[in-house]
């Protein structure tokens, strides 16, 4: 029992900590390697140094004498079985098998059927590695396919480490437990992860017109306003856009037909948008309201010849909705920020003004001004 208890004790806190630190390292590995050593590498890359450059710890840990056999092979073995249903780059796997080969030397005193076998074994995770998706959409199958590949590896471990086979098969129905909790424990990181990337993606983008949102419009203006305040950033324009009568087209054809408007108006205008030399964000920032910031150093006439530009093609834009082919009209108001505002607001509040000065004389126009 003590075998089995420090086994699971040592291995279950490793393989915890190596799944997270995987997870670092495929997101900050190469970035870092750019930064410090001037080279890039892939993440898959990076994640092979770093497993064995755990292994190599591992290793010498075992040299120095302040590791027990059976907690380093648990060790390794968790490793590179973990990595096997991980690592989606085949060729950076078949890399890291060959690395973890060359690190046993002496290879158990030149025993030469240890390391036919240890090949034998290697050569086993491969078609695990290039089928992983098929192994992991079951959790039966995946399931059976940790228990089988660990005991062939704990099997192999008994035969070249002698190991006595009560305790060897003791320790992996312990290290099935554990690799199992392992795996269970990296659903949950990227279950987290893709939960945690759709909230953000919700707060930053509107959930009708998939556009960006208010509150990334105010988080992106206040960047961009600071920055072009303290001459770090060229010319910025704002323009707001509200399309024409569209109350009128809820009260007529309904709710429904409106937000079937917003949604082809902002995709349409995002279309354009694309085309334009400038980087162009748009985001809605009311009902029918949008707002476009303009970045990149565009001058007013450049600004003005993109928006007057899109004035145009809108009136050649239909949309058929609730039995009904429509057509849309915009009024926009374009503003730059200046030295003199301080604040946000006081940019907003420009652009809003010229807006409905747009309006005012008679919509479906533009009208400029700082």
């Amino acid at each position: 029992m003590a075998l089995v208890g420090n086994t699971f004790f040592w291995t279950f806190f490793f393989m915890i900590g190596f799944v997270a630190s995987l997870e670092i390292v495929e997101d900050l590995g190469p970035e870092l390697v750019q930064r410090w050593l001037h080279r890039r590498i892939s993440a898959a890359a990076a994640v092979v140094i770093y497993v064995l450059a755990v292994i190599m710890f591992v290793r010498m840990l075992r040299l120095f004498g302040t590791t027990f056999t059976w907690t380093a092979n648990a060790i390794r073995n968790g490793a590179l079985i973990y990595v096997s249903k991980r690592l989606q780059d085949r060729r950076a796997f078949a890399w890291l098998l060959v690395g973890f080969f060359v690190s046993l030397w002496p290879f158990w005193q030149w025993n030469y059927w240890a390391m036919a076998w240890q090949v034998l074994i290697l050569v086993l995770l491969l078609p695990i590695n290039w089928y992983q998706d098929w192994i992991k959409a079951n959790w039966l199958r995946h399931g059976l396919v940790l228990s089988v590949i660990s005991l062939v590896y704990w099997l192999f471990d008994m035969y070249a480490f002698h190991y006595p086979l009560g305790e060897t098969l003791a320790v992996w129905v312990c290290f099935v437990v554990v690799i199992v909790l392992a795996h269970m424990y990296d659903y949950l990181l990227v279950y987290r992860q893709q939960k945690t990337s759709t909230l953000e993606y919700d707060n930053q983008h509107d959930a009708l017109t998939g556009v960006h949102s208010l509150s990334k419009f105010t988080s992106d203006f206040g960047r961009y306003h600071q920055l072009s305040l303290d001459g770090n950033m060229p010319a910025v324009h704002l323009v707001m856009l509200d399309i024409d009568h569209f109350k009128r087209i809820n009260d007529t054809y309904g709710h429904l037909a409106g937000n079937d408007v917003l949604k082809a108006f902002a995709s349409d205008l995002e279309t354009y948008l694309d085309q334009s030399a400038f980087p162009c964000t748009l985001y809605r920032t009311g009902g029918e309201e949008f707002s476009l910031l303009i970045a990149g150093g565009a001058t007013d006439q450049q600004v003005r010849a993109i928006v007057d530009g899109y004035v145009a093609h809108l009136r050649q834009l239909t949309i058929a909705t609730a039995g009904v082919k429509l057509h849309l009209t915009v009024s926009a108001g374009i503003t730059k920020v200046m030295a003199g505002d301080k604040r946000n607001d006081i940019t907003i509040a420009r652009a809003d003004a010229n807006l409905y000065a747009a309006k005012r004389g008679g919509r479906d126009q533009v009208v400029a001004g700082n």
